[in-house]
């Protein structure tokens, strides 16, 4: 996407104004709704025609951000899926970018209805899916409607940072947002600005403001320089440098550039996402409480694979693989929180789901709640689970 000698910032530029990152769809008119726009990023590998113009198979995520994430993710994600030989898309949830309002009541409805609508769209008979935080919610409630839109032969989704319910995750000031009035939530899509007006900082890309304004007031050292490299974020852009070839400078660019971005376009649907995300309106339909979501769709695989081996199917007979990938640090969810998840994947301590779902978890040093969305390590660990290739 870029030529290596422009400047940092045109060559951040460069990503961030490419077609791939500014798709449009229209999901057509309902008896519920009008006709909705829909804005996406479709970034990666860009599939190739076949020697007989068919299209190529070529492992694609719908990767589903967190609460103020939007499709401008896709700039920091491009090199390295693109590398791994892997196709993002990431759509924006209404009232994200350009994608239309709608009523709090219906974003998991009309998120469902959007999905298997754009892969039409695009031909795209099968894909991986993946999220981080907030996310999670679609995520569940996606790959129970539509579970056929997982590779038949290698099902599997991965979780990053997964959002956990406070009343499960027990961090104090996550059960303390659920008492805010709700007229705060009328401008929480300005908080992100004023504290980088403010402070100077601007909030992570998760959105996770209830996280980014504690870190934003706590005082600490500055780090500059040499010592810089040595951190978790210097060790992770040297990566993306030296083997994904994003140079420092632009990824820096990048960042200040991806915040305006966003900024200058809708971040309304952020206000209706907190709420949703505490539980202070809409619905987290399917996946309301974690651990009767997964007890039910461990039978749905039970019952989908006993019919596969009956009806000598054997693209229906392949295990679910779930795949979660913590934070070393995560305030938002905490260490009860990451117990929680991986209990309810499990079926408990004696693993009893393991025969139906493939669940395996780990922690990925030097990451935090926000900062694991932009960690090179946890995208190729996305990207192999999708069936890349280096």
């Amino acid at each position: 996407m870029a030529n290596v000698s422009e400047s940092a910032e045109a060559r951040a530029l460069s990503y961030l104004n490419h077609p791939r990152i500014h798709q449009r769809f229209t999901l057509p008119a309902t008896g519920d709704h009008e006709a909705l726009t829909v804005t996406y990023a479709d970034v990666g590998r860009t599939p190739n025609p076949g020697p007989n113009g068919e299209t190529v198979d070529t492992p694609t995520v719908l990767f589903i951000p967190g609460m103020f994430a939007s499709r401008y993710i896709g700039v920091h994600i491009h090199a390295v899926a693109e590398k791994w030989g892997a196709r993002v898309l990431i759509i924006d949830r209404p009232g994200m970018g350009g994608s239309t309002t709608v009523p709090l009541g219906q974003r998991m409805a009309v998120w469902l209805e959007t999905v298997p609508a754009i892969l039409a769209h695009l031909s795209i008979k099968h894909i991986t899916l993946a999220s981080h935080s907030a996310g999670t919610i679609y995520l569940l409630n996606t790959l129970y409607h539509s579970r056929d839109i997982l590779p038949t032969t290698k099902p599997v989704v991965s979780l990053l940072a997964p959002w956990v319910d406070p009343t499960h995750s027990h961090v104090p000031y996550m059960q303390a947002a659920r008492h805010i009035p709700k007229p705060i939530f009328g401008f929480w899509n300005r908080i992100p600005e004023f504290f980088h007006n403010t402070v100077g900082q601007p909030l992570a890309a998760s959105g996770m403001v209830f996280t980014s304004v504690t870190n934003a007031l706590t005082p600490r050292a500055a780090v500059s320089g040499d010592h810089e490299d040595n951190t978790p974020r210097g060790l992770n852009r040297r990566r993306l440098e030296e083997v994904y070839g994003v140079a420092k400078d632009v990824q820096k660019e990048l960042d200040r550039l991806v915040f305006y971005s966003t900024f200058r376009e809708d971040t309304s649907g952020a206000n209706d996402e907190a709420m949703f995300c505490l539980k202070k309106g809409g619905t987290w339909g399917e996946a309301d409480d974690y651990a009767e979501y997964v007890r039910r769709l461990v039978e749905l695989e039970r019952k989908r694979v006993d019919e596969g081996v009956q009806a000598g199917d054997e693209a229906r007979t392949g295990k679910l693989k779930v795949r979660a990938y913590f934070a070393e640090s995560d305030a938002m969810s905490g260490k009860r929180g990451q117990a929680y998840v991986e209990e309810c994947w499990k079926g408990g301590k004696n693993d009893q789901y393991q025969e139906a779902i493939d669940f395996q978890s780990e922690v990925l040093p030097g990451t935090d709640h926000d900062s694991i969305i932009q960690s090179v390590a946890a995208l190729e660990k996305v990207f192999r689970d999708a069936g890349g290739t280096m």
